[in-house]
């Protein structure tokens, strides 16, 4: 076990959990088919409830690659449990009264040994 994970991995938890939203992780069958008839994505997603906090993007991160609406989101690896986020994925929220979807566009994972959380930049919908 990494250093990283022996003083860092029991941080992020109870601080998302305590100040973030409920949200719900919606990680994507990985066998997906596109129906070109009824212009669909079939396959059966998995819902994962989880707490995240959400951030605008600061516009020395956009880089010109992002647009306005993408957002930063910070979730806890446990509540993942060992899943990595990827980019057939998305994460439902409320949000000041609104429901979002945001779609992962990009992703990175803080660890040592093994994630102790993830921070995944998405494109609302």
């Amino acid at each position: 076990m990494a250093l990283v994970d022996n003083i860092f991995s029991s941080i992020p938890g109870p601080l998302i959990s305590q100040f973030g939203i409920s949200a719900v992780y919606i990680k994507a069958s990985a066998n997906q088919s596109y129906d070109p008839e009824s212009g669909t994505v079939l396959g059966i997603s998995t819902e994962i409830p989880v707490k995240i906090v959400v951030s605008a993007l600061k516009p020395e991160e956009m880089q010109g690659l992002y647009q306005q609406t993408d957002v930063r989101i910070i979730i806890s690896a446990d509540s993942l449990s060992g899943y990595y986020p990827q980019t057939t994925d998305s994460i439902r929220y409320t949000q000041n009264g609104v429901a979002r979807t945001a779609k992962i566009i990009g992703m990175e994972s803080y660890r040592g040994d093994n994630a102790i959380m993830h921070s995944v930049v998405a494109r609302l919908s």
